[in-house]
This record gives C-alpha cells, sequence and structure tokens, in this order.
C-alpha cells in the first residue's frame, strides 16, 4: 500500500522535448549573463556596479559561464532522448510558470543591456544621507602609539594650537588623538607640507578624514577636489552646496555619500548633480550641531563625469599618496 501511495504522489515526468526547451531557455541566459560581462568590461562600466577588488573576480566568470551554456546548448539541440533525472528539482511545469520563473532572470539581463550605465547621484544621496564627516573606523590602519611621553599633550593641541609651532620652528605637527588614528596624522604631515592641497580620487576619504580630523592646522589652506553638487532642505541654496562622492565598498547596494560644504556666492547657480571641480581655502562650519569643514570656494569649473565616479577605501593611503606624487 505504501508503495502505490507513493507511485500516486510522485510527480510527473516531464517529456523529453520539454527539458530540452528549458536547456535551450537556460543557456540562452547564462550565454547572455557572460555577454552581458564581456560588454560591461569592453565598454569601461563596470566600475558602476563593483568596486576593482571584486571586477577581477568577475571578469574570471565569463569563459566558465560560456561553457557551461554551449554544454546546455547541445543537450537542447542534439539530446533528443533525454529525460528527467527526477531529482527533487524539476523544471518548472506549464507555460504561465516557466514564464514567471524565467522571467524574473531574464527581465534583469535586458534592462542591463538596454539602460544606459550611470553613477549614482543626488536622490540616492539624499535617500541614503549624505555625511559631511569622515575617518570611519574601517579605513583606519590599527597600529600602536609611540610612547605618550615624546608626544605633545592632545588636550594642549586643542586648546594652544600654536604651542604645535613653538615646538617646532619648521613644520606643524600632527598628533593622532587615539591609536588608530596615526594613518591620519602620517597623510596630514604629507598634505600640509603642499602649497595646494589635491584630494586625488584614490585617496578621497583619507585626504578629506585627515582636514577633517586636523581642522585648526589645516585652516585657511588651499585645496582642489571634484564632486558632484548636492542639496538638500537643510542647506541655504543661495551660499551653499555639498561636493558629493559615493564611497564603495563592494558595490553600488553598500555605497555611502559623502561630502564637503562647500561656501560660494550664487551657488544655486550649479545645477544639482553637475560635476565640478572646487578651487578654494579651507574653513569650518556647523552642519547639525557638529563642526566639519567647509571650503570656501573662489572658483567653481564645470567638469565631465570621471572615468571612475566613485571612491573606495585605501588599505595604505600614505604609500598611495606617495605613488601617486612619485609618478
Amino acid at each position: 500500500m505504501n508503495h502505490s501511495v507513493y507511485t500516486m504522489t510522485k510527480a510527473p515526468v516531464p517529456r523529453a522535448h520539454i527539458i530540452q526547451w528549458h536547456n535551450l531557455i537556460r543557456a540562452v541566459w547564462i550565454g547572455g549573463l557572460a555577454v552581458y560581462i564581456i560588454h560591461l568590461n569592453s565598454s569601461d562600466s563596470l566600475h558602476y556596479y563593483l568596486a576593482p577588488t571584486m571586477q577581477k573576480l568577475l571578469l574570471c566568470c565569463p569563459v566558465p559561464l560560456l561553457f557551461i551554456a554551449v554544454i546546455m546548448a547541445w543537450h537542447g539541440l542534439f539530446s533528443r532522448n533525454e529525460v528527467h533525472c527526477d531529482c527533487e528539482h524539476p523544471p518548472p511545469s506549464g507555460f504561465l510558470r516557466s514564464s514567471m520563473v524565467y522571467g524574473l532572470i531574464a527581465i534583469p539581463l535586458l534592462l542591463g543591456f538596454l539602460l544606459p550605465d550611470r553613477a549614482l547621484g543626488s536622490s540616492m544621496a539624499s535617500q541614503k544621507g549624505m555625511s559631511l564627516t569622515y575617518a570611519p573606523p574601517e579605513i583606519r590602519r590599527k597600529e600602536p602609539l609611540p610612547d605618550p611621553s615624546t608626544q605633545l599633550n592632545v588636550q594642549d593641541l586643542t586648546q594652544q594650537p600654536t604651542a604645535v609651532q613653538s615646538a617646532s620652528s619648521t613644520r606643524v605637527q600632527f598628533i593622532p588623538p587615539d591609536e588608530y588614528s596615526r594613518e591620519f596624522a602620517e597623510l596630514a604631515e604629507k598634505l600640509y607640507a603642499e602649497q595646494v592641497i589635491r584630494v586625488y580620487p584614490e585617496i578621497f576619504s583619507e585626504t578629506l578624514g585627515s582636514i577633517d580630523m586636523f581642522q585648526r592646522q589645516f585652516a585657511g589652506k588651499d585645496i582642489s577636489l571634484t564632486g558632484f553638487v548636492y542639496r538638500d532642505k537643510s542647506m541655504d541654496h543661495e551660499s551653499h552646496f555639498a561636493l558629493g562622492r559615493f564611497l564603495v565598498m563592494c558595490c553600488p547596494a553598500d555605497a555611502a555619500p559623502f561630502g564637503v560644504m562647500i561656501h560660494i556666492p550664487e551657488a544655486d547657480s550649479f545645477p544639482t548633480d553637475s560635476w565640478v571641480q572646487i578651487d578654494g581655502s579651507i574653513g569650518s562650519a556647523q552642519v547639525n550641531g557638529k563642526d566639519t569643514i567647509e571650503i570656501r570656494a573662489t572658483k567653481v569649473t564645470p567638469v565631465a563625469v570621471p572615468s571612475t565616479p566613485y571612491i573606495y577605501t585605501n588599505a595604505d593611503s600614505v604609500m598611495a599618496y606617495e605613488q601617486i606624487k612619485s609618478e
């Protein structure tokens, strides 16, 4: 009796020609995915979707995917006597169910081919919330501080910024406030020596993080950086906007918008989401009750969207800075 019940409730075995059609559909989808990856790479558009480290892994996929697609297509075209393996995952039965299942995976692929590749902008930044402070813990290199007895007191540095100059007549010193901020202090020393601080995309967040951490020392220094124009309701649009970039760890799904306040007369003449280069001097401002850096712009130049619009964390910003300067 148990055997007869099992036979009655057992799922029907799909016919061979139905399985062939399923194999062909899957071969087209898998092959299309491989072609789409190749298309993104050839059009230099992968950076819109993945961080550089993840791009290298993705580029390993097209060849295996094409191989799988060819095998499935061969089964779909020539394996006329093939029957289903009778496993726990049979192909979807019926035209309507098959259309729904394959449509769910085919529509995103079609949209990828049809829609233009473009970077995230103000609409996404407003949803995620633009951050105007820097130096998050994940971009700090954890190293022990040197002997505190050989360093100036951090409180004295904050209350008496001229004490640093008296300790050293040739340069300003940057004392890290905790053991996780040494990299910012090292980078700050190198940045301060520049006549004009250029914020390179490779170390964008680290550079602004160093300036944000040592606002007093950098006050009045000239700076140049590039980003997109962002505004929200809290800003005085006639005199302020934020210059934004998206910090990506893996892909745009985890992108975090970072920006810096820009002060310039007639700020509302620059369209939201337009890309500009800001030249000006470093100041400070209060945003939502928090001290943050503000750039007093002396020149705003419209620029094209850069080939790599996103910014990424750097494991060693000091070494990256030295490499950039040596090129």
